[in-house]
């Protein structure tokens, strides 16, 4: 009786979960969709956070969730944001033609202002955008949902890697003293995603973004539960964040995806 019951961002009976066939007849979230509603109310709180010390001062906000799936983060995202903005268009990309399909008919039941198209985040077309979301974009998909943001000038960026691999075949042998870890494989794998993480977090500052990446999900529901989060500032990068990142590089003799991607960006705004 003591126990304080959690605020949920959206409550378990909102209509979009209803549309989403995430909840049943009593507006009660399906156990089988519980760690799915879960990862959306942990996501709609790092969003509402981010939002009340990044104030975009508009009547309107543009939403583009790359690797959208069936779209249960996009509706979600759109439904919350309702309350701050007088509109809120929406756009999802995902690859799959059945998706689409899926997502158009939610959105018909839901009334709401919301485009979906079949392509990869890579062959997405470049449109305004003020917060860009990507949840588990596999691999290099990541970086391109990453890199799409930026050449669209998003304000937000919110970015939850999922599989990565690009780096791991990178490396071959590990710098000193850290072959200790690297000598077995399980950890060696991790570590490679903690260095990818962290140089796409790195290369968000360098291009003038106020960068962090946090947990928003709990272990027990995702093994993949960190988040990158960046914030649009154009404030100069500083020659130590320039060098750390170099140095990084030069030790482990790697070339990150993103980095090839947004080369140009990087060598306008930091010189590298």
């Amino acid at each position: 009786s003591h126990d304080r019951k959690k605020q949920r961002m959206l409550l378990e009976s909102n209509q979009v979960f209803k549309a989403l066939d995430m909840s049943d007849l009593l507006g009660r979230i399906k156990p089988s969709k519980m760690d799915k509603y879960k990862q959306v109310d942990e996501f709609l709180r790092l969003i509402s956070q981010t939002l009340d010390t990044q104030d975009l001062k508009q009547d309107q906000v543009c939403v583009v969730d790359l690797g959208c799936g069936h779209a249960y983060l996009t509706f979600a995202v759109g439904e919350f944001l309702k309350d701050k903005y007088k509109k809120v268009s929406i756009l999802g990309v995902d690859e799959r033609d059945e998706s689409k399909e899926h997502n158009e008919k939610v959105a018909l039941k839901l009334k709401v202002e919301a485009k979906f198209i079949a392509a990869k985040i890579s062959d997405t077309p470049n449109q305004v955008v003020d917060i860009a979301i990507a949840l588990h974009a596999c691999d290099t998909a990541t970086d391109d949902a990453i890199y799409w943001a930026v050449k669209n000038n998003a304000q937000v960026i919110m970015a939850a890697p999922c599989c990565m691999h690009e780096l791991q075949t990178q490396i071959k042998e590990a710098p000193e003293p850290w072959a200790l870890l690297t000598k077995n494989g399980l950890v060696k794998e991790r570590l490679v995603d903690l260095i990818t993480d962290s140089l796409r977090a790195q290369i968000l500052k360098l291009l003038g973004y106020r960068v962090d990446i946090v947990e928003f999900i709990g272990g027990e529901h995702t093994a993949r539960n960190i988040l990158i989060r960046a914030v649009k500032t154009n404030q100069s990068s500083s020659d130590i964040d320039k060098d750390r990142y170099q140095q990084m590089l030069s030790q482990w003799q790697i070339k990150p995806y993103l980095a090839k991607l947004l080369a140009a960006e990087l060598k306008a705004s930091a010189g590298i």
